[in-house]
């Protein structure tokens, strides 16, 4: 396990009202940003809108939010809000070189296909918002042991966090079907590899199954199929692409191993309604960027 010792590697906020009053907070707040950390929103007021990925969702109370390298996102608070967020690096959680990422085993990070919000009851979230707190104690008096203390602390609220979020999706997410884990587990290899590799028969080898099971797999417990997933990933990336850098839309085809542009441009139409050009104007008026 590799010895972090600097604090921003973790670092937790309590945030109350519409604005994080906390100058070493890592990015604005007041229009969608990314970043390449993982982020946790815990609310124990709900109040406002979390947009992540271009689809808005009502901030609940009782909830917690999460975040993956590279989403877009964008919280909208108000005045009676009341939470925690806490942010920490692929490093400080304690994956290693060589190492299987262990977080992309749960299914509220790197998912695209899982909504990454997990509305809780009372008496279940209090559990989760007792462990917030013990960490917030912990970070605030940071010493020689803090490091260690808080990766094992956050080990275990995002493990009570996948207990909870296989739990209350059990129906809706398939959760408890035994072919879940290989969804999951492509679900990780798109992620990881969706920029270059495009062929669900592609993915299907990696796995050592064949594209029809994996096919029946992925449709039985997303909805759709494994194209659809690995095509939205690529949209979902062109999106982002469109809004946070200068690429062309030539250019954004080539990150995304399309060879031809025209075609990249035409599926980007007929999955979003708008030519890539279009979005990029229409999200730059929607946000003034």
């Amino acid at each position: 396990m590799p010895k972090i010792t600097n604090p921003r590697a973790f670092q937790i906020y309590e945030v109350q009202g519409k604005t994080i009053q906390n100058s070493t907070y890592p990015h604005e707040t007041n229009r969608p940003h990314r970043h390449k950390y993982y982020e946790i929103c815990v609310f124990i007021t709900g109040a406002g809108k979390h947009e992540i990925d271009f689809e808005s969702h009502p901030i609940h109370s009782n909830s917690v939010h999460f975040l993956s390298p590279g989403q877009i996102h964008l919280i909208s608070r108000e005045n009676d809000y009341h939470g925690y967020l806490m942010v920490f690096s692929r490093e400080f959680y304690g994956v290693e070189a060589g190492q299987e990422d262990i977080l992309f085993a749960l299914p509220f990070f790197n998912n695209p296909t899982l909504v990454p919000i997990l509305n809780l009851r009372r008496d279940d979230f209090e559990e989760l918002l007792h462990l917030i707190v013990s960490i917030r104690k912990e970070y605030l008096r940071w010493d020689g042991f803090t490091s260690e203390i808080l990766r094992h602390f956050l080990q275990i609220f995002l493990i009570k966090c996948k207990q909870y979020y296989l739990r209350y999706f059990a129906d809706k997410n398939k959760t408890l079907d035994p072919h879940f884990a290989f969804v999951q587990q492509f679900n990780a290899l798109v992620e990881q590899r969706f920029r270059q590799v495009h062929q669900v028969q592609d993915y299907a080898s990696m796995m050592a199954m064949s594209p029809s099971v994996l096919n029946k797999y992925v449709k039985n417990i997303t909805g759709f199929t494994a194209g659809e997933v690995i095509l939205d990933r690529l949209m979902l990336q062109a999106k982002r692409y469109l809004i946070y850098t200068d690429l062309s839309n030539k250019e954004i085809a080539y990150q995304l191993n399309y060879q031809d542009p025209s075609y990249f441009s035409r599926i980007f139409k007929r999955k979003t309604g708008k030519t890539p050009s279009d979005f990029r104007k229409s999200e730059n008026e929607k946000y003034q960027l």
